[in-house]
């Protein structure tokens, strides 16, 4: 097996196997050879190890396993999540010397930030990670257009938003967060993505809002979804199927039962085609939130 083999099967079954995953990133890190490489090896051990299994010292370990297989020149890229894994294993002054080597690029250094927050926003401390988030995305708007750090942007607030959207408990600093989160990952989607990435993205704006008891909004944000999935001549069932099912459950709080019904019914129309015992119990679950 090679390490883009490896990296792209963990990223698939981490979810499900997560502490599976990690043994095998215990050995895989004799794949690493550039600093390419470990840059990627290194992004997946901190999600893995660090965010999901809160291992921050093994993450860190392993980190600096790879960055030492990574040659004398990795570039600047393994520095980025280096300077994750030290800082979120609380190794401040390693923190600081690989935040120094991207001293000449702040985006990369708003990307270190971006992690931490949402690694300390997983460990439960999200009124830090509101702080580092606020932090960045003022950093994020003094830099120019385009910048490296874009897509990291969306996929950090999209992850940031959802992780609060489905937590059994949240506060008034994780709500404003996750509302704050969820519109900048549709902002920074449509600088980065596609019409998928734009009507994903208003699909957690509808579902947010709807948690946040904004149903009005909700139904805006899911009907502005359906709106691009279908100008974009594009085939979504399953996007679409889901979005029913939160435009469903705003109408339903907004009194407007007929369209509730007609969302539910289009919903369960789209989903006589799905396939997968995952899909069909996510599909069932979001049908008892709307109905």
């Amino acid at each position: 097996m090679n390490l883009d083999t490896l990296i792209q099967q963990a990223w698939a079954d981490h979810p499900n196997k997560t502490a599976e995953v990690a043994e095998r990133l215990e050995s895989g890190v004799e794949l690493v050879t550039d600093g390419e490489g470990a840059a990627k090896f290194m992004h997946l051990v901190n999600h893995v190890v660090g965010d999901h299994l809160g291992r921050r010292e093994d993450a860190e370990r392993l980190c600096e396993a790879a960055l030492q297989r990574a040659g004398d020149e990795p570039g600047t890229a393994p520095y980025v999540h280096v300077a994750v894994a030290r800082t979120l294993a609380g190794n401040e002054p390693g923190a600081e010397d690989a935040l120094a080597r991207l001293a000449d690029d702040p985006a990369q250094r708003v990307r270190v930030g971006l992690l931490v927050a949402l690694g300390h926003g997983l460990a439960g401390d999200w009124q830090k990670a509101a702080q580092m988030y606020d932090e960045q995305m003022t950093r994020s708007d003094a830099l120019p257009e385009g910048h490296s750090a874009e897509r990291s942007f969306a996929i950090v607030s999209n992850n940031i938003a959802s992780e609060i959207l489905n937590a059994a408990q949240r506060s008034e600093v994780t709500d404003a967060l996750m509302e704050r989160a969820a519109h900048a990952a549709r902002t920074y989607w449509l600088k980065v993505g596609n019409w998928v990435n734009d009507e994903r993205a208003d699909y957690l704006l509808a579902l947010v809002h709807n948690r946040l008891g904004r149903h009005a909004d909700a139904r805006t944000f899911a009907e502005r979804a359906l709106r691009t999935i279908a100008d974009a001549d594009g085939e979504e069932k399953v996007d679409e199927a889901f979005v029913h099912l939160a435009r469903a459950a705003a109408c339903r709080d907004l009194g407007r039962l007929d369209d509730q019904a007609n969302s539910i019914a289009r919903a369960e129309q789209l989903a006589e085609g799905f396939e997968g015992q995952g899909l069909l119990d996510w599909f069932q679950d979001e049908l008892a939130k709307a109905r």
